[in-house]
């Protein structure tokens, strides 16, 4: 459905990547020898889906596609579930988007969880860290009375728990 909605797309986002292992190293994609240059207009989980556009008309331009692809399949956009959020660039004011679909305007939002991960329009880890730290936080809490104050347990066996339970929590689908 995609790939009939946006067949004659050159509204993307490009991404340049680097794949020797050196995350944090923002010299080598300075360098054009081994980069990789990836154009991303849509990601896909499930049921899910999320459009990138670089602009307000952009992605105005992008739900106008996409819903009359949902219209060739048959398929209803759910307008009181679909959310527009806008990520500026670093050092740009933000904009808030109107975007239109069917007659409707979409809902903006701040933030929303995508996949499990917090995603804001500020750009920014912090609210990501926070809720992770913060579901890790109920899980210790819950454990507490049973496990960490409990004495007739090895501190191996707390610290098996721990691998166990709380670093999955706070590194749940992370990459790195």
């Amino acid at each position: 459905m995609l790939t009939d909605a946006f067949h004659d797309c050159d509204t993307e986002i490009d991404i340049s990547y680097w794949t020797d292992g050196k995350l944090f190293n923002l010299r080598m994609l300075q360098v054009k020898t081994k980069l990789q240059e990836v154009t991303v207009h849509d990601l896909l989980f499930a049921d899910d889906c999320s459009l990138n556009a670089k602009s307000d008309s952009d992605i105005q331009w992008s739900m106008d596609h996409f819903s009359s692809a949902c219209d060739n399949f048959g398929f209803i956009i759910n307008t009181k579930k679909t959310e527009v959020m806008h990520q500026p660039a670093p050092g740009k004011p933000y904009i808030e988007p109107t975007t239109i679909v069917n007659g409707q305007t979409l809902q903006e939002v701040d933030k929303f969880t995508y996949l499990s991960s917090a995603l804001s329009h500020a750009v920014c880890i912090k609210d990501e860290t926070n809720a992770r730290i913060a579901k890790a936080s109920m899980a210790s809490g819950r454990l507490c009375p049973n496990v960490w104050e409990c004495r007739g347990i090895s501190q191996q066996t707390k610290l098996k728990v721990y691998k166990a339970i709380m670093l999955p929590i706070l590194m749940y689908a992370c990459e790195t």
